[in-house]
């Protein structure tokens, strides 16, 4: 028969133990902060909110509407040139500034016309700057995106994780001030209520520094979406809708396929190759003299009275060919064509990292049993029962108890591992392929 303190004991386990016990069989839900001004979002609002309110992304637009401008600015014409010499003083009749007929005055008007299709081919130079500039708003686009996703997923993730942390400490903290009140009657051993005592310790460090890891998700994630710094942001991830990819969803050759014709930055290389060559083309054209037009009237001072004449020049090209921005355009083309080569060949060794990194996720994911965490909560439960009837001791309940929430953040870990390696497919081929 059990002696009296040791039932008082008893009941005291069961009575703290209860209510934790039901939080943790519990289906878990992400951590909701304490602040009234929390938004909860899913993937898609975030994204939406990061497209409207992205600074850099906003920033990058105008860049576009600028080197659009420069396109309409290539476009234009010379605008002509007037010259006018008027006579200041006429001595035949004393006057200045005369503007009768006894008075000289020399008007000339000069139009510069391109040759060689100069203001064609810069049109084009600027049209390809263009292409540059909307290929980089893409391609940051696609890197900011992927720093969006990847955050979401590890904040929501990391928040799980907060929970469970902090549900432990709680029921470690109910559990110290329960038995401390008994080792104080001298019913519990010291070594059992210091071992509480310093698990309770440190996990409050480790409470801690994840509160610190979740802090600086949030401050990211609300760059990203440009929300308020005083906004607490909580992410909403429908978990039933993880499901396992399939191999069509992993097929290497397809990813490349996508990435080859969705990955600015290769673009941005095929385009530059086109700008050098386009530049090499206005280099040569440079090269050709260009053509002054001009009329010109001269009232007193030519062999005739009123003299309207006709005048062309034309530079004469004798040393100044632009043999050296010619030979520097032909460099600059030949480098192009090199870095295409390197970025086709980043490009197709990142589609492979990334595609491997998600296939062994994927297989791990795929071999872990979906029942696991249902199981572990029935042991506890059995754990907990043997350890109120005193079958187990307490080093023992908390070892378990240790396992059991290393097991749930491991869990929370292999699940943003997961996400993280198909978002970076996503990143790899520039579009998200694999979505949830």
């Amino acid at each position: 028969m059990l002696k009296p303190r040791l039932i008082f004991l008893h009941f005291l386990l069961v009575f703290t133990l209860q209510p934790v016990l039901a939080q943790f069989t519990a289906t878990s839900s992400p951590f909701v902060p304490a602040p009234s001004d929390s938004l909860r979002v899913t993937l898609l609002e975030a994204e939406q909110l990061f497209q409207e309110r992205n600074l850099p992304l906003l920033a990058q637009k105008t860049a576009i509407e600028a080197s659009r401008a420069a396109v309409i600015q290539a476009r234009l014409f010379e605008n002509p040139v007037l010259s006018v010499d008027q006579g200041v003083y006429n001595p035949t009749n004393s006057r200045y500034f005369d503007l009768s007929k006894q008075g000289q005055t020399y008007v000339q008007v000069d139009q510069l016309f391109y040759l060689a299709g100069k203001r064609n081919k810069r049109v084009q130079v600027e049209q390809l700057n263009t292409q540059l500039t909307e290929q980089a708003y893409f391609d940051l686009l696609r890197t900011l995106r992927f720093a969006l996703r990847t955050s979401f997923i590890e904040l929501h993730y990391k928040m799980q994780g907060y929970q469970v942390l902090q549900e432990r400490t709680q029921a470690v903290q109910r559990l110290v001030t329960a038995l401390d009140q008994q080792y104080k009657k001298g019913n519990i051993p010291l070594k059992e209520i210091t071992r509480l005592k310093a698990l309770l310790f440190q996990l409050g460090n480790q409470q801690l520094s994840l509160l610190n890891e979740i802090q600086e998700e949030q401050a990211e994630l609300r760059l990203l979406t440009g929300t308020p710094a005083t906004t607490t942001l909580v992410p909403l991830v429908e978990e039933t809708a993880l499901q396992p990819i399939t191999g069509n969803q992993l097929n290497f050759t397809q990813l490349l396929e996508t990435a080859q014709e969705n990955r600015f930055d290769l673009k941005s290389a095929e385009t530059d190759v086109q700008l050098q060559q386009a530049n090499l083309k206005l280099q040569k054209a440079l090269a050709v003299p260009d053509l002054t037009v001009g009329a010109n009237y001269d009232r007193q001072s030519n062999f005739i009275r009123d003299y309207v004449g006709l005048n062309l020049s034309v530079p004469l090209p004798l040393w100044n060919r632009n043999q050296g921005n010619i030979k520097m355009a032909q460099h600059e083309v030949e480098r192009s064509q090199q870095l295409l080569t390197q970025q086709q060949r980043v490009v197709e060794n990142e589609v492979m990292q990334a595609y491997l990194k998600a296939q062994e996720a994927q297989k791990f994911y795929a071999s872990f049993d979906p029942n696991f965490r249902q199981d572990f909560d029935r042991l506890l439960e059995g754990v907990t029962s043997s350890f109120v009837r005193r079958n187990i001791s307490l080093i023992e309940f908390l070892d378990y108890y240790e396992t059991y929430t290393d097991s749930i953040t491991q869990l929370l870990e292999l699940s943003t591992n997961r996400l993280r390696t198909l978002e970076e497919i996503n990143f790899t081929v520039g579009k998200p392929v694999i979505s949830y």
